[in-house]
């Protein structure tokens, strides 16, 4: 492997670790909150029956879903903090499951960058926003995952039944092959939503407060990143400060006061779960990718898990070497220095291992989803070795016998916006040769002749998998620079291919210093056009022009508060 092919693997390895997705025309009857608070007549366990591939058909006008494919953040401004109130544009489409056809379905892309595609997007769905009472099998939801960092369609499945097997709530979940306007996707995971049927379903009442964690937590400041999902036009959040004023007691006092306004038994059984299955991208492993709601009938928070594609990992990807007890949000870093709360900890650990871990069943349920889903044994690879090695790293960590180093959030206000430091990058290439240019922070001009690598196809199963690769290097003033370009597969080709997420990106680099490179900006807001149809093993002939965030004195790390 050449040096360029070695720093874009290490680069784009490290980026990603740092940023750690009734009433008319089809459907049931309406259907009343009673209604649905009674099990007889909850049908939604249909919907989730682990053998059945649901059949999705969408259809919505194609200019739409061209927006709703290339809808989402982009790095320049979200690393700019420019991203806070940032929405998914929403549309409407027919949308047919297992043959009952329900028009006038709202859908969204779904994902915040882990998961974003514009080939395959996820969906989410909503069948009563324009037919109000309209539900299908009881359930008012739909939300379709792509899989993407879950390649063998095992981990959300697979982590969501272990949390439930632990007593705990969790989405249900099961699969669907899905198409748009004829196209077929592939296979996604159906993950039921964590909304007003689940919390019924799980905590008899959905009047409590409910809020989904984006690097949220109960900090002064981390608070504002715990996004309020229902009673909207209350919008008190009043309860999130009862927690924030508990943790700032002393050891002494914390337990009593934190058991006054957090289920903390239920969140030890939670954070158990989180390390036991890998879930690194999680409320303790990440501060991400977790709901807490507020039941009602004893002013307690419970935890959510939320988006497992990425759970079933040996390593936590966002701080690589910290061991597979997580403990980064307050929460746990208080109490696991508490000794009493540590071992209670400890014990519900070996616990849950006995109690749900069971590795032949686990094997047993890779099997089975891989004959219903028809991945390949090379997709398998990751899960069956995290099966194999998990329950003895983690006894092992318990013991002490596994090292465990400490990081734990720091409680920092949310970036303003500020876009200064955004720039244009532009390049131009015919044969493999030419140049890329951008102006600096101080204002100067930086054209770099460079040389275009031949595309070649990324292996593995990372998020990076099946992307397309090539590097634009070169030399200025005695120092090389690489443009590091991925783009997703299915989007390879003839034309023009906008930045999409982690699946088409752009990461300038300088080579040199103690890591072996420099981050010098992220790529975002813009496109890639062959001019000529590229093809493997050939230098291309290029040009692009996108958005640059330049990261100046600002690390990645400090822009993500790792």
């Amino acid at each position: 492997m050449d040096n360029s092919k070695c720093a874009a693997v290490a680069v784009l390895s490290t980026f990603l670790l740092c940023v750690g997705c009734g009433a008319g025309g089809g459907g049931s009857e309406v259907a009343t909150n009673n209604d649905l608070t009674s099990a007889s007549l909850d049908t939604s366990d249909v919907l989730f029956e682990p053998d059945r591939l649901l059949q999705v058909s969408i259809e919505m006008d194609p200019a739409e879903y061209e927006l709703l494919r290339q809808d989402g953040r982009s790095f320049p401004q979200f690393l700019s903090g420019c991203t806070a109130g940032f929405e998914y544009n929403h549309f409407k489409a027919t949308v047919s499951v297992d043959g009952e056809v329900l028009p006038d379905v709202d859908i969204r892309k779904k994902g915040f960058f882990g998961s974003l595609s514009a080939s395959r997007p996820s969906f989410k769905m909503n069948f009563d926003t324009h037919k109000p009472g309209r539900r299908l099998e009881s359930m008012e939801r739909m939300t379709l995952n792509n899989n993407r960092q879950d390649p063998g369609n095992t981990h959300q499945c697979i982590t969501y039944g272990m949390f439930r097997a632990a007593g705990l709530p969790a989405p249900r979940c099961n699969f669907a092959q899905v198409t748009v306007n004829g196209q077929d996707l592939g296979v996604y995971s159906h993950v039921e939503s964590v909304k007003n049927h689940f919390l019924r379903r799980n905590f008899n009442s959905d009047s409590g407060n409910l809020y989904e964690a984006q690097l949220g937590d109960f900090g002064v400041h981390t608070k504002e990143n715990l996004q309020l999902k229902n009673n909207l036009e209350l919008n008190d959040r009043s309860d999130l400060d009862m927690v924030v004023s508990a943790l700032q007691a002393d050891d002494d006092n914390l337990p009593g006061l934190l058991g006054q306004v957090v289920d903390v038994d239920q969140f030890l059984s939670h954070w158990a779960m989180e390390s036991i299955s890998g879930h690194w991208d999680s409320a303790t492993g990440n501060a991400n990718n977790y709901f807490i709601y507020r039941d009602p009938s004893t002013d307690l928070f419970h935890y959510i898990p939320w988006g497992a594609d990425g759970a079933m990992e040996l390593d936590n990807l966002s701080a690589s070497g910290t061991g597979p007890l997580y403990r980064y949000t307050a929460i746990p870093a208080r109490l696991f220095k508490i000794p009493e709360y540590r071992d209670r900890y400890y014990d519900r650990v070996l616990q849950l291992l006995d109690e749900v871990w069971d590795e032949q069943a686990l094997n047993d349920e890779v099997d089975r989803i891989a004959e219903l889903t028809g991945v390949g044994d090379e997709e398998l690879a990751q899960v069956r070795d995290f099966v194999a090695r998990q329950e003895d790293r983690i006894r092992a960590a318990v013991a002490g016998e596994l090292e465990q180093n400490e990081r734990t959030i720091i409680d920092q206000p949310t970036a303003v916006c500020n876009d200064n430091n955004i720039v244009t990058i532009s390049g131009s290439f015919s044969s493999g040769f030419g140049f890329f240019e951008y102006t600096n922070l101080d204002g100067d001009l930086q054209t770099i002749p460079a040389v275009a690598s031949a595309p070649s196809l990324d292996a593995g199963v990372s998020i990076f998998s099946g992307s397309v690769s090539l590097t634009l290097a070169g030399n200025l003033d005695g120092k090389v620079r690489l443009a590091l370009i991925s783009i997703e597969k299915a989007e390879f080709g003839p034309g023009e291919i906008q930045l999409h997420g982690f699946a088409t990106t752009l990461i300038l680099i300088e080579l040199g210093g103690s890591a072996g490179f420099g981050i010098i900006g992220v790529a975002g807001d813009g496109s890639i056009t062959f001019d000529e149809p590229p093809e493997m093993g050939q230098r291309p002939s290029l040009h692009f022009s996108a958005d640059l965030w330049l990261s100046g004195d600002v690390g990645l790390e400090q822009v993500f508060g790792n």
